[in-house]
């Protein structure tokens, strides 16, 4: 038997290992999620939908209530204290990390080492910046000063990713596209302007 049909056997054969595991590790977290959101009550729809805002990298948010163990590492990493455990009673969410941009929001470190220190698979790798995607900024436009009388714009200058906002007209304006909902205007725009006229919705 030649090398050459011995070398495409071997790799026919790694070929239907992967795609075997790969399709039973799927099985198995479809049906993990099945049953958390069977045995949950109240949670038949509300597994697939996201309520909070979840550290970079998230996977979506029935895949991320089913792989989340719920060890805390990715809260105990987060150097700026950014990620918290959820403490809500009878939610299916209940002890899953979040994040609250108004208190804490993401800093987008560059070594993402809430993701490194995740093992379940509910945090996966982002290459760059541009791959997050925790949320979407909205712009309030009656709270915003910026869109009456007064000259603001905090949420532009602290924005860590290019081109996610910008002015027109001296008035603050978000580019979905490149949003990735870290909340940092958010949080700036709390310390000068009552009440927040920039909040970060989940990503659905």
């Amino acid at each position: 038997m030649s090398d050459e049909i011995i070398d495409h056997g071997r790799r026919a054969f790694f070929k239907e290992s992967f795609s075997y595991f790969g399709n039973a590790v799927s099985e198995i977290v479809k049906n993990k999620v099945e049953t958390i959101t069977k045995n949950s009550p109240g949670s038949s729809s509300n597994s697939k939908v996201r309520k909070y805002i979840r550290p970079p990298g998230a996977v979506r948010e029935e895949e991320f209530i089913a792989l989340c163990t719920k060890c805390d590492e990715c809260i105990k990493v987060c150097p700026h204290e950014s990620i918290r455990k959820l403490n809500k009673d009878f939610d299916i969410a209940d002890g899953t990390p979040i994040i609250i941009p108004e208190e804490t929001p993401c800093y987008l470190c560059d070594d993402y080492a809430c993701i490194k220190v995740c093992k379940d698979g509910a945090l996966v790798e982002v290459k760059d910046v541009e791959e997050v995607a925790m949320g979407q900024a909205i712009i309030n436009e009656d709270n915003c000063m910026a869109y009456g009388a007064q000259f603001c714009e905090q949420c532009v200058r602290n924005c860590p990713v290019p081109g996610a906002i910008y002015l027109e007209d001296n008035k603050p304006v978000v580019i979905k596209e490149k949003c990735v909902g870290c909340g940092i205007c958010e949080n700036v725009c709390k310390a000068v302007n009552q009440p927040i006229a920039i909040r970060v919705s989940p990503v659905q």
